[in-house]
């Protein structure tokens, strides 16, 4: 476990996990980036209990992209 000022940072950026909108859906989407202040280095903690993940690894459902097209 990581203390409390230890920092991750993103390969892309961080975005909230579909855990994050569980436990918070008024604040938090999944999917969406997090704060702006902590969009590319994050509590680590918050890494391990599953709040957030990288945009790399969220998958666009629903969205088109310019090459699905073509």
């Amino acid at each position: 476990m990581s203390s409390n000022n230890e920092m991750v940072k993103a390969k892309t950026y961080w975005v909230w996990s579909k855990k994050a909108e569980a436990k918070n859906p008024a604040h938090t989407r999944s999917g969406e980036p997090i704060w702006q202040d902590k969009l590319y280095e994050a509590p680590a903690k918050w890494l391990e209990e599953g709040l957030i993940q990288d945009a790399s690894q969220v998958g666009n459902e629903g969205q088109l992209d310019l090459f699905d097209i073509l």
